[in-house]
């Protein structure tokens, strides 16, 4: 048997519940033949990864892959926690920074997705999800002005000019088109970002879980 996780060969330790368990030398991870629950299948994250990125709510993903609701969203924060931005992030690029407004446990509590994007390849190189305050979109900005950005082009909000220097900021019209493209496509695909939706996120994890996914996964 080959692990699916380093690749390495496995051999017979013993039997746990009438099935056969298997141990690998690489990593010395327990693995058996067979799975009674399906979520302890090697290529669920896969799936998971796959599902949400069609667009699939929790319990969708829960309904096609056979596995409980809160096992999705274990799997979900587990999958995020190991992704991250392209690192190291280009010196001297073109970036375009924009929020998406959203719902946060309830109707009244607004809560936004802010990221940056990179205008020649449309990447997205930093992500933070929170309340649209200074604090929050300075983190953004901060990583951008570190990376030496050439311009950062933003929407004209008053806090961008607070945070940004007048030789790097620009504001102009269709100057974020390309954000504003990426922000169609994320309000498609993530049922949590629609307008008019009652799938919004209960907790502000989970919405920067998904979105982790989505844009890294």
């Amino acid at each position: 048997m080959i692990c699916p996780y380093c690749q390495g060969r496995c051999i017979r330790k013993g039997m746990r519940q009438g099935v056969q368990q298997y141990r690998c030398n690489g990593c010395a991870r327990y693995l058996r033949s067979t799975y009674r629950y399906k979520a302890h299948q090697p290529d669920t994250d896969k799936q998971l990864i796959a599902f949400t990125k069609e667009g699939c709510g929790i319990r969708s993903i829960s309904r096609l892959l056979g596995i409980s609701p809160s096992t999705v969203i274990a799997r979900c924060l587990r999958i995020a926690q190991r992704l991250a931005p392209p690192t190291p992030i280009a010196y001297g690029r073109h970036y375009e920074v924009d929020e998406i407004s959203t719902y946060c446990g309830y109707k009244k509590k607004r809560i936004w997705l802010a990221y940056a994007l990179d205008r020649k390849n449309r990447q997205v190189v930093a992500m933070v999800v929170g309340r649209r305050t200074k604090r929050m979109l300075g983190r953004i900005v901060s990583t951008l002005l570190l990376a030496k950005a050439e311009r950062i082009t933003t929407d004209g909000l008053a806090i961008y000019q607070l945070l940004i220097t007048e030789d790097v900021h620009r504001v102009k019209g269709f100057g974020i088109n390309r954000i504003e493209r990426h922000n169609l496509t994320l309000r498609t695909r993530l049922r949590r970002l629609g307008r008019r939706t009652i799938c919004y996120s209960k907790q502000a994890a989970m919405l920067q879980a998904f979105a982790s996914i989505m844009v890294w996964g």
